[in-house]
Formats: C-alpha cells, sequence, structure tokens
C-alpha cells in the first residue's frame, strides 16, 4: 500500500489531478496553481520549437551574407587581388564560424526535444530529461552574446524543466552532476556538433585556395 500511494502522488503530478490533500494545498494552489509535470515539458517543446525556428531564420541570412562573401571572393581572385581576396575570405571565416555555432546549437535542441518528446510519451523522466536540462544549458551558453532573444528563452525554458523535473521527482531526486546525466548530455552535444559538421560542409560552398594566386593588385596590373 506505501508503495500504491507513491506511484498515485506521482501519477498526480504528471498528468494533474482534481484531487486535493487538504485545506492547505487547495488553498495554494487556488492562489497560484502548478501546471502538471506534463504541461510543463510540452510547453518547453514549445518554446525550443520556437526557437529552433528562430535559428533558422539567422542561419538562412548567415548563409545569404555567405554567398555573397564567397562571389567577392572569388571575383577578387579572379582579377589576381590576392589583398581583397584574402580580407572577404576571412570574413567568409567568421561567418562560418558563426553559423557552426548556431548549427550545433540547432541539432543540440532539436536532440533535446526529442529526449523530452520520449518523456512525455513514456513519462520516463529520470531517463531523459536531466540530460536534456544539461545539454540545453550548455549549449543555450553558446549563443548569449549572438543572439540574446533566443538565450534569454533558452534560460526561461532551462528554469521550467528543472521545476518540472523537480516536482516530478520529489521521492528519488535527480543529481544534475551525476555520471549518467553528464554523459548522456556529452552524447546530445557530441552528436550534434557531428550533425552541425556535415550540414555546414552541404550548406557552405569551399572557398577556393589562395596559395597560388599572386600577390599583385590590380593597379599594379594597370601599370
Amino acid at each position: 500500500m506505501p508503495y500504491m500511494s507513491k506511484v498515485e502522488d506521482w501519477a498526480r503530478r504528471w498528468i494533474g489531478s482534481e484531487e486535493e490533500a487538504g485545506v492547505g494545498r487547495r488553498i495554494r494552489e487556488f492562489i497560484s496553481p502548478p501546471p502538471p509535470v506534463k504541461q510543463q515539458i510540452i510547453n518547453a517543446l514549445y518554446k525550443i520549437g520556437a526557437q529552433v525556428n528562430k535559428l533558422d531564420y539567422s542561419l538562412a541570412r548567415l548563409q545569404s551574407y555567405d554567398k555573397m562573401l564567397f562571389e567577392k571572393t572569388v571575383n577578387a581572385l579572379v582579377e589576381g587581388d590576392k589583398s581583397k581576396a584574402v580580407m572577404y575570405a576571412n570574413e567568409v571565416a567568421e561567418v562560418r564560424k558563426m553559423a557552426k555555432t548556431i548549427m550545433t546549437v540547432r541539432y543540440a535542441l532539436e536532440r533535446v526535444k526529442l529526449r523530452l518528446e520520449t518523456a512525455v510519451i513514456f513519462g520516463d523522466v529520470q531517463a531523459n530529461l536531466a540530460p536534456a536540462i544539461v545539454a540545453l544549458r550548455q549549449v543555450t551558453g553558446y549563443i548569449k552574446g549572438m543572439i540574446p532573444d533566443v538565450f534569454a528563452e533558452l534560460v526561461e525554458v532551462d528554469e521550467n524543466l528543472q521545476i518540472a523535473m523537480m516536482n516530478a521527482t520529489t521521492q528519488a531526486p535527480i543529481a544534475l552532476e551525476s555520471t549518467y546525466v553528464t554523459e548522456e548530455a556529452q552524447k546530445i552535444l557530441r552528436d550534434a556538433s557531428i550533425v552541425a559538421e556535415q550540414k555546414l560542409k552541404e550548406a557552405f560552398p569551399e572557398l577556393p585556395s589562395l596559395e597560388k594566386v599572386p600577390a599583385q593588385s590590380k593597379v599594379e596590373e594597370s601599370k
């Protein structure tokens, strides 16, 4: 019977329940009712999806800018203006560095979403929610000064997911720094980084080599 009471208590926290345990609790939840854990995770999924869309928009703009710089680099090489080609190539490198960071965050968020969806479907909070929180926290830091509005939204998602985890696991709290959680979070980040590297090569063409271009300018050629 004690075991069943724990299961029932967890079920109430997971799906939400109209039953109350006492007058004090009824008053507190009337004033500020906590959302059920499942709904908290669903809300997080929605917000993460919105941030993925924002990252896709940022990536599209970067890709357009990269295309312009790429063409300028090639044109400078054709004209034999190596100094200008190097300048544009350096800009391309910075754009692609930023794009890789955003892509890594974007694909990490997709994997975080997958963990959360699994938690919603199967109710397996202990195995999925904690690694998702740790991975989310790490990738959020990547874009702190790059895309402030996305950073702020993800910080809020992180806080809400921590509350959801505490609500779902009061009987057996999960340590975010445990070996299992750390390893699973690192796996999320590694997989995201690998996919980002592949997508970067597909989306951004390789620059031609600058080594074989003579270091002379158009002005020098005209002389």
